[in-house]
């Protein structure tokens, strides 16, 4: 406060020298102090409002790793459940046969004084992360030999889905096998889970168990390993010990839009083998979509081959869309697959016959209790014609050729008759030395077209003592693989479609020579 005491003259000396300030200056410091004390509170607002939404955000991304794990929670259990029914499925195999022979034929024959077993049994196959585990166990221990080191068992990988599984999933196994062999190497075979199938290609039409029992039977496959990854990235190659990894020709498309294979060709830990022509899984589920013989026919249906070149390039190399198979089988396949062993004179022969088509766990359960009967086992298969008049519909679905190739493949198999009669004759017997005949359960679709085929086709092998039936362990038939097709009908037309378009494409722009092993 201004003293009116004291003279003008000395107060504005006061005022000059700074010693009272004026009305003005201490306007605009009262002014800064505001903005400051303004700026801070909007800072303390703001820190406020990101502490608010980090929580927020904070109790989102919680909710949603629960989210996720529940989903993890529950893929572990349906693995479990799974791989349970694997291993229920694979102990089956390993029942005796005196056991799966207790019911025999009509005329009570004797079963032989014992069952003998060459020790071809099916492959073990394990877990992944077992299999893991055990790389890492040993590359901690320092026992693994470095890639490329002397002393080294090279090992080789092929992976696939092996869903219905068909003469050309079993030559890509040979292939490799063949490259395993090389390199004085073994040859280590994935097998993708449902799951992962259903990710990256579609719905599978066999299951885990199923699909398993058969690789695990393939006499080519050293190692099986169960729940692989669909693509074979570097790290996974070498959790397994992989030198290197084989394919086809034709590419193979994850379901992220990569090639699959992409890191293992970078790295040239890849080799190209010849994709088998005229079969594919894609190429089976199509004819047993068209519900029509026309795959038994070698000519197609001139309206079907008007429908454009693009369909004519499809139909040249596969089968779906016209239903006329383009499988080419020659002499040198048949050898390629063929064990050329001959039975010797003390060995007893063993006699199986059917139409094998879709060949599938049940099969391999009858193959293998019919291998344990003796030392050599061949398997008649009945012509296409024999088997439609049998069956009915559009049956079978797989030619001759195809479904013995798919038979020579497997361990126990040692000799196929292609076409063979119908009743089991003296002279069949006598011709191939057989002593043990096998008789299985078979249901016919439809009334079979000529009264001979309702005759008791095992009479003479009755009659010389030398019939056994077996009880097949397994509930998997034929049929049920057709009613699978039948009752997801809209979904696995909607995977073959996408499935016809991939091979078209690889056929059109990315088809290339490539020589077979």
């Amino acid at each position: 406060m201004v003293d009116r005491s004291q003279p003008a003259d000395e107060r504005s000396n006061k005022h000059s020298a700074g010693k009272i300030l004026p009305y003005s200056r201490f306007w605009d410091c009262f002014l800064l102090l505001c903005q400051g004390l303004k700026r801070s509170v909007m800072r303390m607002c703001s820190a406020q409002q990101k502490w608010m939404c980090a929580r927020k955000t904070g109790a989102m991304h919680g909710a949603w790793i629960d989210v996720q794990r529940k989903r993890l929670v529950e893929h572990k259990h349906k693995l479990e459940r799974e791989l349970a029914q694997v291993d229920d499925a694979l102990a089956a195999l390993a029942l005796d046969t005196e056991e799966a022979s207790q019911q025999t034929g009509a005329d009570n024959t004797q079963m032989p004084e014992q069952c003998l077993s060459t020790g071809r049994e099916p492959k073990q196959w394990r877990a992944l992360r077992d299999a893991q585990s055990e790389i890492a166990m040993l590359r901690a221990a320092g026992r693994l030999v470095p890639f490329g080191a002397p002393g080294r068992v090279p090992r080789v990988y092929i992976d696939g889905c092996f869903d219905l599984m068909h003469s050309g999933h079993m030559n890509a196994i040979r292939q490799a096998k063949l490259l395993a062999r090389e390199v004085g190497g073994t040859l280590v075979v994935g097998v993708h889970t449902d799951v992962e199938i259903e990710r990256n290609k579609g719905p599978p039409l066999m299951r885990d168990a199923e699909r398993l029992a058969i690789v695990c039977a393939v006499r080519w496959v050293d190692e099986v390993i169960f729940d692989t990854p669909y693509s074979a990235t570097l790290g996974f190659l070498d959790s397994l010990d992989i030198d290197f990894c084989v394919h086809g020709d034709d590419m193979s498309i994850a379901a992220d839009g990569t090639d699959a294979y992409g890191e293992a060709k970078e790295a040239g830990r890849i080799k190209i083998i010849k994709r088998t022509e005229g079969i594919s899984t894609t190429d089976l589920v199509g004819r047993l979509l068209l519900e029509t013989r026309s795959h038994h026919s070698p000519l197609a249906d001139a309206a079907l081959l008007s429908s454009g070149a693009a369909a004519a390039d499809y139909r040249a190399a596969n089968v779906s869309s016209s239903g006329v198979s383009q499988f080419l089988p020659t002499t040198r396949r048949l050898r390629q697959f063929s064990t050329g062993r001959v039975p010797q004179a003390n060995e007893k022969i063993v006699y199986v016959d059917g139409d094998f088509d879709l060949l599938h766990a049940g099969h391999i359960d009858l193959l293998r209790a019919a291998h344990r009967l003796g030392d050599f086992l061949i398997v008649g298969l009945h012509d296409d014609n024999t088997v439609n008049q049998w069956r009915g519909g559009n049956h079978p679905i797989m030619s001759l050729h195809e479904r013995a190739l798919c038979t020579l493949s497997l361990e126990y198999v040692d000799e196929v008759i292609l076409g063979a009669p119908w009743h089991v004759t003296r002279d069949l017997l006598h011709s191939m030395n057989i002593t043990t005949v096998v008789e299985s359960e078979r249901v016919a679709e439809k009334e079979p077209t000529g009264t001979t085929m309702m005759e008791d086709r095992y009479a003479a092998a009755r009659q010389c003592g030398a019939s056994i039936y077996i009880q097949q362990t397994r509930s998997l038939r034929t049929d049920d693989i057709v009613n699978r097709i039948i009752e997801g009908r809209q979904r696995f037309e909607k995977r073959n479609g996408k499935r016809e378009m991939k091979e078209l494409h690889y056929i059109q722009h990315e088809k290339s020579y490539v020589r077979e092993l």
